[in-house]
């Protein structure tokens, strides 16, 4: 697993961190503070939250010990670090930013919209009548009736819908200026206005989609349409005081983060010119090593290797003799077929003599730590460089991985981070 491993300092959370996580009183355990950033902390309880919402949710219980230790160490890395960018993201006002209050303008008037559609939808049901109706016409197939009941459901959402906003609009006394799309139409073209500083500007419908001309207008009318509607359905929510103070907070702590890190990547990865600048300079990022089908068999002595080789070149088959002779129990059990093996995972002296074989052909006595070898080739997939035209996501990764790291450590300097659980010299993690 590759968390922020070269990000911070490596904790390899066992000892107090395992008795907290699994023995603890509940209550008690998740608010032991792990660490510290400022007056910010992170409590056992967010690293539980954080490891349960994680694609290894799943996985965590079927890992042994020492691996469930260096997920919990990789994912308290993680929170320290959004915590610092957080920080940091504070410390340059991004949060004043006109980019940052648009997008959480935007965040906010989802959150009611989504708040005040969930509330239309829990009003919709069918009458007794027509679920029994239902029951009766799909009887013994459950599948059936649960389709046709959710497609009636749907139906009736959408009714409800179209009459909620002929309604809103009544209410807060919206005007569309339909009159107005067209030539001429400028991004503060008002096109609906309404009560509560409701308002529709042609900017608001085309900021994220700049049509090249002047649209259609049924392109622009759909948008006015659905953005009005959002902003009623927003508009009612608040009015009737609905409460999303909980959402935006968690809005702004998460965001913040992510925006810092969007602007430092396009200032560490901008172009394509910076991206090829990188892939030349690194070139073992876009090469892929040689791989070798390899057959082997292992003796003790030189002397039977010697024997082995020349019933080999007399007709014998290798592999036959490696399932009866071979030292290496793998290859023993596997008749001498050790699989794909590539470049620079092998064994030396093995690996410089498979760079020189042809295939099939029968090495030369090789001794190493483990024996003296024979190995044979029996297929090869060359060495190879990748294209950067292949590789741009990948290279760009690599800068981001690179200049994440370092920044990371500029930010503990300047935000010192107090480690609550430090790892000892043996690698067991121990309190203050």
């Amino acid at each position: 697993m590759k968390l922020l491993r070269n990000s911070l300092q490596v904790l390899l959370l066992t000892g107090a961190l395992v008795g907290a996580w699994s023995g603890q009183a509940a209550g008690k355990a998740e608010q032991e503070v792990l660490a510290k950033v400022g007056e910010e902390t992170v409590t056992l309880a967010d690293l539980q939250n954080a490891i349960r919402s994680s694609p290894y949710a799943t996985q965590f219980n079927t890992l042994d010990e020492e691996a469930q230790a260096e997920l919990r160490g990789d994912f308290l890395k993680r929170l320290v670090a959004y915590r610092l960018l957080r920080k940091e993201a504070h410390a340059r006002g991004l949060d004043a930013t006109e980019a940052f209050k648009k997008e959480e303008q935007e965040y906010r008037i989802a959150q009611y919209y989504r708040f005040y559609t969930d509330k239309l939808r829990r009003q919709i049901e069918l009458p007794p009548d027509r679920e029994q109706a239902l029951r009766a016409r799909y009887k013994g197939d459950a599948d059936a009736l649960e389709a046709a009941r959710a497609a009636e459901l749907v139906a009736r959402y959408r009714e409800l819908k179209l009459l909620t906003v002929r309604h809103l609009r009544d209410l807060l006394h919206v005007t569309f200026h339909e009159d107005r799309i067209g030539e001429g139409m400028k991004a503060d073209t008002l096109l609906m206005e309404g009560d509560h500083g409701l308002e529709i500007t042609y900017g608001d419908l085309v900021e994220d989609e700049q049509p090249a001309g002047t649209p259609a207008r049924e392109w622009v009318e759909d948008r006015l349409y659905k953005r009005a509607e959002l902003l009623l359905f927003a508009k009612q929510a608040e009015l009737e005081g609905v409460d999303i103070s909980s959402q935006m907070a968690a809005y702004r702590q998460e965001r913040l983060p992510a925006m810092l890190m969007e602007q430092l990547e396009k200032r560490w990865a901008p172009d394509d010119a910076a991206l090829k600048a990188y892939y030349d300079g690194h070139p073992g990022l876009s090469y892929v090593p040689e791989r070798w089908h390899v057959g082997q068999l292992v003796t003790a002595s030189y002397a039977q290797a010697a024997a082995m080789r020349k019933r080999i070149l007399a007709g014998e088959s290798l592999f036959a003799l490696a399932g009866r002779y071979s030292i290496d129990p793998y290859g023993r059990a596997h008749n001498g077929d050790m699989g794909w093996i590539k470049e620079g995972e092998g064994n030396p002296a093995l690996e410089a003599e498979l760079k020189k074989m042809a295939d099939g052909e029968v090495s030369k006595v090789i001794k190493s730590p483990l024996g003296y070898h024979l190995v044979t080739v029996l297929e090869r997939r060359p060495a190879l460089k990748r294209r950067f035209e292949t590789m741009k996501d990948r290279v760009r990764q690599a800068i981001i991985q690179e200049k994440f790291a370092q920044y990371l450590a500029e930010l503990q300097e300047k935000y010192p981070v107090e480690w609550k659980v430090v790892a000892d010299a043996g690698g067991e993690a121990k309190g203050d």
